[in-house]
Order: C-alpha cells, then sequence, then structure tokens
C-alpha cells in the first residue's frame, strides 16, 4: 500500500489535470470532478438505467454551492421521454470535488459512506435516512460523489433548531437501532470498516489535528467554563484516552458525527438523520456522549439528560444490544464527550490541510454545548481506576 506522502502526491497531481484538461463525465461509473463538468448525458446514465429506454434527462441547473468538509449542491432536473412523470425531478448530491476536501476524505470518510448506502442503509428504515442513488469515488484522484434522493419535504435542523422532548428521545432512539443492530457485527463489510481509533489516529498523523484542537479549545475560551479552562493542560491528553477507551470496548456500527445540523424534521414531525462521511466500528457511546451533548441547548439537556439516557439503553437491548445499566452509560459517555468536543474545537482553528467545515457561529455553540457536558459531568476525572 502506498505510504501517505505517495498518496497525497497523486490527489495533488490528478487535481492539477484536471484543472488543465477536465474530463467529460458520461456513462454510469464515471466521476465528476466538479458540478459544473455534470452533463446530461451522465446524468441519463446514473438515474435512467431501470428506465424504459428513451428516457433522458433534457435539461438541468445546479442549486446554490454548499461546501464544507464535503462539496454539497442539488441538481434540479427536466426529463423527456416515456418515463419522464416518474423520474426526480431534483437529487441532493455530496462530492469531494475541491483538493482539500479529498485530502482530508482521503482518510476513509468517502469509503465509510459508501459502505454505508451499500450494505447497510436498506436493513434500517427507521432510521429515515435518504436514498442513494449513487454512490462511487476515484481510488487516483479521491475525487468522490454520492447522489441521493432528494427530500424537499423535510426540514433540516441546524444549531438553531429547537427541539421538543419527544424529538429529543427520538434522536436516541434511532441511534439505539443502529447500535444495537450492528453491535459486535459478524458481517464481512462490518470488518472492513476504519475503527474510530484509526480514524482518529489518521486525523493526529495527517492533518495535525492535535494543534487544531489545542488552538481551538483556546479560541473558544468565551464559550468555556472558567472551571474546565483552568485544566486546559488536561484536555487533550485525556481526549487520547477518551479514543484508547473507546477502541478497547466491544464495537458496533457508529454514525461518529451526530450534531444537530446533520438531522432532520420529517414532515410528521419524527427524526432523520443523514450525513454518514465518518461511519466506523466503535463503542456506541461516542454516539450517545455527541447527542447527547449537541442535540438541545444546555439548559434543555441538564433538564432532560437522565430521561435520555435511560430511554437509550432501555432502546438498546431491544435492538439486539448489550443489557447495560444507566450507571455504565454514564460512566461511558462521560468519557466519550471529549472526543465529541474535540470535533468542534478543532473545526473552530482547522489546519492548513483541512477545509473550513462548519460556520463559527454553530461551531462556537457546539462547543459551549459539549463543554458544559464536559464540566457537568467531571468528565477529565472520568478515567480513575482504568
Amino acid at each position: 500500500m502506498a505510504d501517505r506522502t505517495q498518496i497525497l502526491a497523486k490527489i495533488k497531481q490528478r487535481f492539477a489535470d484536471e484543472q488543465s484538461n477536465p474530463p467529460v463525465p458520461r456513462k454510469y461509473g464515471d466521476i465528476p470532478v466538479s458540478y459544473e463538468a455534470v452533463t446530461a448525458e451522465w446524468l441519463t446514465a446514473t438515474l435512467a438505467r431501470d428506465a424504459t429506454p428513451g428516457t433522458v434527462v433534457k435539461a438541468f441547473r445546479l442549486g446554490p454551492r454548499d461546501s464544507g468538509s464535503f462539496n454539497r449542491r442539488r441538481i434540479f432536473l427536466e426529463w423527456d421521454g416515456p418515463d419522464a412523470a416518474k423520474m426526480p425531478t431534483s437529487v441532493f448530491c455530496k462530492a469531494a470535488q475541491d483538493l482539500l476536501n479529498r485530502i482530508m476524505l482521503s482518510n476513509g470518510g468517502t469509503l465509510s459512506e459508501i459502505a454505508f448506502y451499500a450494505h447497510v442503509r436498506s436493513r434500517l428504515p427507521e432510521l429515515a435516512t435518504a436514498d442513494a442513488l449513487f454512490a462511487g469515488y476515484d481510488p487516483e484522484s479521491w475525487a468522490s460523489l454520492i447522489m441521493m434522493k432528494d427530500l424537499p419535504t423535510a426540514t433540516f435542523c441546524s444549531y438553531k433548531t429547537v427541539l421538543t422532548k419527544q424529538q429529543f428521545q427520538e434522536q436516541f432512539e434511532v441511534l439505539a437501532q443502529l447500535h444495537g443492530r450492528f453491535y459486535n457485527s459478524t458481517e464481512p463489510f462490518f470488518g472492513s470498516l476504519m475503527t474510530f481509533q484509526q480514524r482518529f489516529t489518521n486525523l493526529v498523523n495527517n492533518l495535525d489535528y492535535e494543534s487544531s484542537c489545542c488552538n481551538g479549545f483556546r479560541a473558544a475560551q468565551p464559550q468555556i467554563s472558567e472551571r474546565l479552562f483552568s485544566r486546559e493542560a488536561d484536555v487533550w491528553p485525556a481526549t487520547v484516552r477518551s479514543v484508547e477507551r473507546n477502541g478497547s470496548l466491544p464495537p458496533t456500527l457508529i454514525h461518529g458525527d451526530v450534531h444537530l445540523g446533520n438531522w432532520f424534521i420529517t414532515p410528521d414531525g419524527h427524526m432523520g438523520i443523514t450525513d454518514w462521511q465518518v461511519l466506523s466500528r466503535g463503542h456506541w457511546s461516542r454516539d450517545l456522549a455527541y447527542v447527547l451533548g449537541t442535540g438541545v441547548s444546555v439548559e434543555r439537556r441538564r433538564e432532560w439528560e437522565k430521561d435520555m439516557v435511560a430511554v437509550y439503553v432501555k432502546a438498546l437491548g431491544a435492538a439486539g444490544g448489550p443489557t447495560v445499566s444507566t450507571d455504565e452509560a454514564w460512566l461511558e459517555l462521560r468519557r466519550q464527550s471529549l472526543a465529541a468536543l474535540a470535533y468542534w474545537t478543532c473545526t473552530l482553528t482547522p489546519s492548513a490541510s483541512m477545509p473550513d467545515m462548519q460556520p463559527e457561529a454553530p461551531t462556537r455553540e457546539f462547543i459551549k454545548r459539549l463543554a458544559a457536558l464536559v464540566d457537568d459531568h467531571d468528565a477529565l476525572d472520568s478515567f480513575e481506576g482504568l
């Protein structure tokens, strides 16, 4: 296997070649290197494979740009031919097209999300997530594209979304379904997925993750309690222990990035989740801590948290996962809250090798919520006895 230096050199060279001579996608399986490179011929080949011959995309237009860790965009479609009335009028796409997005995704995220749509999604309809119409990547350039059914009637959440207690509870129930279904899985695809610990190690080794997290923690001082900020020197070592602990526990499938911005609300008020780019093998407490710390305001989390953890452990067991006590769940989620916080301190001050992943306002809000969870439950002292 090529080492990291060779992989990065190849990505950069392919990206440079594409700028001077952009390839034109025409057939199913081609990966567009930019949204501007998309053709009606490729859209027809990709979306009309099972349609009656003669069904074609006659025109399309691109929606607004939305770039962070992925390059996201809607494509609006006009059809002609015998099945025109049955075909989608819009699709939602996530791609790694810009250079920094490809470099970041070469840590394994593209493969994880493609694996999710290929092997997992069809068996978990209760996740209420969008179905993939196409998912692929180029292993040489790391350009990738995942095209999903659009959800025009769903309301996508943001850091400003205010969930009801029932909607907050549904987040825990959805994750328990995922974690229980694949707890200690023996399915072939499961063993091929990157572990959460491996993903963390790649970030540290390849993208200067430690400096980004430490710099972000200092930059977020206004969002962090004086008590927690005074222990700045303890935070990164405890984060490393958090990840090591995760790797020592029985694995399941974890979403890995369950902040509120990756959820949506269906027209009938139920919760669904999307954005599976950091799907990993890891312990369920990672997602549990992360969703508890980001789903609602600090005040509502403090009011509802005991109920939510109790709901989660009951649902986890019912879905095929282990039988655990709420005390055990609390201990492990306290430990995992530190690694969840690191995802956002890093986002506030990304290294030169990372794209700008989120605007500042949601980043600071999620740091505030997660830092409060860490502080409220003395997470820095949760490793005693290990």
